[in-house]
């Protein structure tokens, strides 16, 4: 009976010339192909199926970010690390209309994907804990994923080069001063409790007569979302979608390293009070953004 243990199905992501091995939690692969019945007249049941649109794949995993790390391995140069957050931050501000993939390999099996969904979520003295989906639709005559999943040969290169920080939230900064999401109206900050953050992005695939999968994807929209749970309730805050932003920093536990991510003239969408005999006032707030 062949096994594979789930130390030899490391999962990489490469974009461009850079390469990262995702400290992921679990990785899923789905795939599904989009059909539909054909029925005659005269003819009990169905005479065929045929597809309705082109088959598809996602992959979703979990991980814990790797801050910094070896960006090139021949020159043992060392850089931003995060590629997923690097790509969404590039992606949501971009002007332009069409979109490039990001290739990803796990345990043998791989596909170009896009960027669909992040997530980062941020407790007290936790590690970050982030959740990726991508679709892989295929590109011209290639087929959304291939390969079969086998065991690989990791390196095993030593901690240091691997990585010199990972994503926690001990020393993070979860808002800057000012910040209308949670200043109250005499100016006292209240107590963040935790950060969950996530971004969106609307694509859509472009097809030519005569071939199954796209040639290329437009990048349409992207929105973004914050949900702060803290302890204070302000009815009067506004938003005036002209200046306010919403800063978030996410730290290594040396507190040097960091992931940024900055909403742009946030929108409050709701706000939700809670209490308990003998607890604390928790609100929650959920701030949006649309680009």
């Amino acid at each position: 009976m062949a096994s594979i243990r789930y130390d030899q199905i490391p999962l990489t992501i490469q974009y461009g010339s850079r390469t990262e091995k995702i400290l992921a939690y679990d990785c899923s692969l789905s795939e599904t192909a989009d059909l539909q019945p054909v029925y005659s007249i005269g003819k009990k049941g169905v005479a065929e199926q045929t597809p309705r649109g082109a088959r598809t794949a996602s992959v979703s995993f979990s991980y814990t970010p790797v801050l910094t790390g070896i960006t090139n391995e021949r020159f043992k140069s060392k850089g931003d690390y995060n590629i997923i957050n690097g790509v969404a931050s590039g992606l949501k501000t971009t002007k332009a209309s069409q979109s490039s993939g990001v290739s990803l390999v796990f345990g043998g099996i791989s596909g170009e994907g896009l960027l669909t969904s992040y997530s980062v979520s941020l407790e007290p003295y936790a590690p970050v804990q982030c959740s990726v989906n991508f679709e892989l639709f295929g590109s011209g005559g290639n087929i959304p994923a291939s390969g079969e999943l086998k065991a690989q040969s990791l390196f095993r290169s030593p901690a240091s080069a691997l990585a010199s920080g990972v994503g926690h939230s001990a020393y993070s900064s979860f808002m800057t001063a000012q910040s209308p999401a949670t200043i109250t109206s005499s100016d006292e900050t209240g107590i963040l409790k935790s950060v969950n953050y996530s971004i969106n992005f609307n694509y859509e695939p472009v097809y030519k007569l005569g071939q199954e999968f796209p040639s290329t994807f437009l990048y349409h929209s992207a929105t973004e979302e914050a949900r702060l749970m803290e302890n204070v309730y302000e009815t009067g805050i506004a938003f005036t979608g002209k200046s306010e932003k919403f800063h978030l920093d996410v730290k290594s536990i040396d507190n040097n390293n960091t992931i940024s991510v900055n909403m742009e003239n946030p929108v409050l969408m709701s706000t939700q009070l809670r209490v308990g005999s003998n607890g604390v006032a928790e609100t929650e707030k959920t701030i949006r953004s649309f680009y």
